[in-house]
């Protein structure tokens, strides 16, 4: 039967005579423990100090002893498994060998009571091990929950400083070697890698961010950075991966910029993203430059793309709304395929009515869209229009 810390139960005679002949032998089963404990990593890369951890062994021996054996507990034990938690979440100690560490007092205090059990009281000491058991369980679940808090808001922390040091990069322009190999470092990031940089759209943020958790869940070094109130994601390539895979921004609303070859390269890369990104309305996917230059080309106009898209575009305001319709329609199936043939099988409709459909939009608009420079011409106007 499982039996409580918190019940009203006494433990037996013999436990308690186990218990105060292991306090008066603590030395003995902390340095059992310890030589243990050094065996493991990191412990044994000294990352939390030894004069630490001695303290923190002694602490919870004891502790564990006098749970055990129903003793007081002294304040200055009341603390020990939430500083232990804190501590080792500090020092970067993987919970697994940590949690691992405090189960091992249960094998050192369990051995030491077996070897000072005398035969008579074996059967009691053997009715006594779910009591051990449960101190041992209550000091890890302590240690535990103090472990996750603190991993928390060290992770944030971390966090904070992370995203602090990339604004440096990016405010900088990358100018500063220094900052470059801070960042480096701080994204755990190769600076000479390649390197995937995409912004949000400001209507869905949300699709970037659950597409940063899912390629950080594969092992991808991943960095969600805020910019201008737009998350923007910063991911290494992998090594002989010199383009963004599909799968990782598939039907993804962002703008993508092109790859940059180094992390002094990404800057550049974010404020191309960040245009992109906030050119046109959201769509189910990456939008590249190749797919939205001429938008780009219209919004750094300005005024002047307000008179070219009235210049083109302004006899076209005349006709019907239909008609309109459906020249624009014909206009961006052409201008996807550079096909007759092609556009009248995506608009069930005859060759000869795309070919005439064609002339109409040359006489309106003063574009031949079989011709490059006139095509282009169109398409930017039209990026300026808001009526086209």
């Amino acid at each position: 039967m499982h039996t409580s810390l918190h019940e009203p139960v006494t433990p037996d005679g013999p436990l308690r005579r186990l218990v105060h002949s292991c306090l008066d032998d603590l030395d003995e089963l902390v340095a059992v423990f310890l030589a243990e404990l050094r065996s493991m990593e990191p412990y044994a890369s000294d990352a939390v100090p030894w004069s630490e951890l001695r303290e923190h062994a002694e602490g919870s021996m004891e502790l564990l002893l006098r749970l055990s054996g129903g003793l007081a507990v002294p304040d200055r034990l009341g603390d020990l498994c939430e500083r232990i938690g804190r501590s080792r979440a500090q020092a970067g100690v993987p919970l697994e060998v940590l949690l691992h560490a405090v189960r091992v007092d249960f094998r050192v205090l369990w051995d030491a009571f077996a070897r000072r059990v005398s035969e008579d009281e074996l059967p009691s000491l053997v009715r006594s091990a779910s009591r051990v058991w449960a101190a041992v369980d209550h000091h890890t679940t302590r240690i535990h929950l103090a472990y996750l808090s603190e991993a928390a808001v060290v992770a944030r922390e971390q966090e904070h400083e992370r995203a602090q040091l990339v604004a440096r990069l990016l405010t900088t322009d990358a100018r500063d070697p220094q900052v470059v190999a801070q960042v480096a470092t701080a994204l755990d990031v190769s600076a000479d890698a390649d390197f995937a940089v995409a912004a949000a759209p400001l209507p869905a943020t949300r699709p970037l961010r659950d597409a940063a958790d899912e390629l950080s869940a594969r092992g991808i070094s991943v960095h969600l950075q805020d910019v201008d109130r737009r998350p923007v994601l910063i991911a290494q390539l992998p090594a002989g991966v010199t383009a963004v895979p599909r799968r990782w921004l598939q039907e993804v609303p962002c703008g993508l910029a092109p790859v940059a070859r180094t992390l002094a390269g990404v800057p550049r890369a974010v404020r191309i993203a960040a245009e992109l990104a906030g050119t046109g309305a959201a769509e189910a996917g990456p939008r590249a430059l190749p797919d939205v230059w001429s938008s780009v080309v219209a919004g750094r106009l300005g005024e002047l793309g307000d008179a070219l898209g009235a210049e083109v575009f302004g006899r076209m305001r005349g006709i019907g709304a239909g008609e309109r319709s459906r020249l624009l329609e014909t206009a961006s199936a052409y201008l996807r395929t550079g096909s007759a043939g092609a556009v009248a099988g995506e608009l069930y409709c005859h060759r000869n009515t795309v070919l005439n459909r064609l002339r109409r939009i040359d006489d309106l608009t003063g574009c031949d869209l079989t011709r490059p420079d006139q095509a282009a011409l169109f398409m930017v106007a039209r990026a300026c229009d808001p009526s086209a």
